[in-house]
C-alpha cells in the first residue's frame, strides 16, 4: 500500500513536472498571446464608447411616525373630535409603490418630453434620445417630428407609439430604480447611458417629476380639507363679526332698559343668542382647523437628497492600471488554459 501510494504521489510530481516543462518550452508563443489579449483589451477600453451611471439617491419619509398620529389623536380628544377623518391610515405610497411609479411609463414619457440644456440650447430630452439611439431617422420617416410644438401637444396616436418605442428601450436598457437596503427608505435611481449630458438630465428630471407628482398626491385630499376649513372659518369669522356689531347697536339703543317692559328687551336678547352660537361654531371650526393644520404638516412627505449626478459621471470605462493588470493576468490565463488543452489533445492522439 505504501508503495502505490508513493508511486501514485511520485505521478502526479512528474505529470506536473512535465506539464510545467511544456508550458515553459512555449513560453515565446504564451507571451505572443498575452501581450496580443493585453492590446485588445486597451484597444476595447478607449475606443469604445463608456456608458455613464447618473445616480440620484434620496431619504423618502412618507408616512407619519406612530408618535405623531398619537399626538394628533390625542390633541383631537380633547376637543372632543373624531380624529378618524384627518388621519389617513392608508398605504398608497409606500417606498415599493414609489418604485413602481418611477418605472411607470406616464412619468418615464412626461420626463421623455421636458427640456433640458445641452450645449447651451434648449432641446427635447426625446429628441435627444432619439439621436443618441439612432432612431430619429426611422421616425422622420413616419412623419413625426417632436421639434414641432402644434404636432407635440396635438398628442396623436403615432406620436404616443414613438414615446412607448422610446419608454420600452429604457425599461429594459437604461432605468435603474434600486432600494439599497431593506431596512431604510432610501431610494437610488439610475439612467447609464453613453451620453453623459442625457444621462444626467434625465435622471434630474425624472426625479423631480415623480417627486413633484408624489408631493401633490400625498397632500392634495388634506390640502383640500384645510382650505375648506380654512374658508368656513373666514366666513363664519365676517358672520360673527356682523353679529358683534348688531349686539353692541342694540345695547347702545336702550341705554337704561325698563326691566318691566320685558317686550323691548327681545331683539337684546336675540342679538346675544346669536353671538353666542356664531362664538361656539366659529370655536369649534378653529379647533378643526388647527388640527387639519397639524395633519397636513405631517402629512406632507420628506424628500431629502443625498446624493445627485455631477459631471464628470462615473463610467464603465477601466483605469490604466486596471487594464494592465487585467489585461496581463486574463491573457496569461488564457494562454496556459490554451496550451495546456492543446497538449492534452495531443496526449489524447497519440
Amino acid at each position: 500500500m505504501d508503495n502505490q501510494k508513493d508511486f501514485s504521489i511520485l505521478f502526479v510530481f512528474e505529470s506536473f513536472k512535465n506539464w510545467f516543462n511544456y508550458i515553459f518550452s512555449n513560453v515565446r508563443k504564451i507571451t505572443i498571446l498575452t501581450t496580443s489579449f493585453l492590446v485588445i483589451i486597451l484597444l476595447y477600453n478607449y475606443l469604445k464608447s463608456p456608458v455613464h451611471y447618473a445616480r440620484t439617491s434620496f431619504v423618502l419619509d412618507s408616512e407619519s411616525s406612530s408618535n405623531s398620529i398619537g399626538d394628533i389623536a390625542s390633541l383631537a380628544s380633547l376637543a372632543g373630535i373624531n380624529a378618524s377623518s384627518f388621519i389617513d391610515a392608508s398605504s398608497l405610497f409606500q417606498i415599493d409603490n414609489i418604485q413602481e411609479l418611477y418605472r411607470s411609463s406616464s412619468m418615464l414619457k412626461q420626463t421623455l418630453m421636458s427640456n433640458s440644456v445641452f450645449e447651451n440650447k434648449n432641446e427635447l430630452l426625446i429628441n435627444r434620445f432619439g439621436n443618441e439611439e439612432s432612431i430619429d431617422k426611422k421616425w422622420n420617416k413616419l412623419g413625426v417630428n417632436f421639434s414641432d410644438k402644434y404636432v407635440v401637444e396635438s398628442n396623436s396616436r403615432l406620436h404616443d407609439s414613438v414615446l412607448m418605442e422610446a419608454v420600452k428601450i429604457i425599461k429594459e436598457k437604461y432605468l435603474l430604480v434600486d432600494k439599497p437596503s431593506r431596512k431604510t427608505t432610501i431610494l437610488e435611481i439610475g439612467f447609464d447611458h453613453k451620453d453623459e449630458l442625457l444621462a444626467k438630465s434625465f435622471n434630474e428630471n425624472l426625479v423631480s417629476i415623480v417627486n413633484n407628482f408624489y408631493f401633490k398626491t400625498k397632500t392634495q385630499k388634506t390640502g383640500e380639507n384645510l382650505q375648506i376649513l380654512q374658508r368656513q372659518a373666514d366666513s363664519v369669522k365676517k358672520v360673527l363679526d356682523k353679529s358683534i356689531l348688531f349686539l353692541a347697536e342694540k345695547d347702545q339703543s336702550i341705554p337704561n332698559p325698563n326691566p318691566l317692559t320685558k317686550v323691548s328687551l327681545v331683539p337684546y336678547q336675540k342679538a346675544l343668542v346669536d353671538v353666542q352660537a356664531n362664538g361656539a361654531i366659529y370655536q369649534e371650526i378653529v379647533t378643526q382647523l388647527e388640527l387639519a393644520k397639524v395633519t397636513h404638516r405631517n402629512k406632507t412627505p420628506l424628500i431629502q437628497i443625498i446624493d445627485k449626478p455631477t459631471l464628470p459621471l462615473e463610467n464603465s470605462r477601466l483605469k490604466l492600471l486596471e487594464c494592465l493588470v487585467y489585461g496581463f493576468f486574463g491573457g496569461l490565463l488564457i494562454a496556459i488554459i490554451y496550451f495546456s488543452l492543446l497538449r492534452f489533445y495531443y496526449s489524447l492522439i497519440k
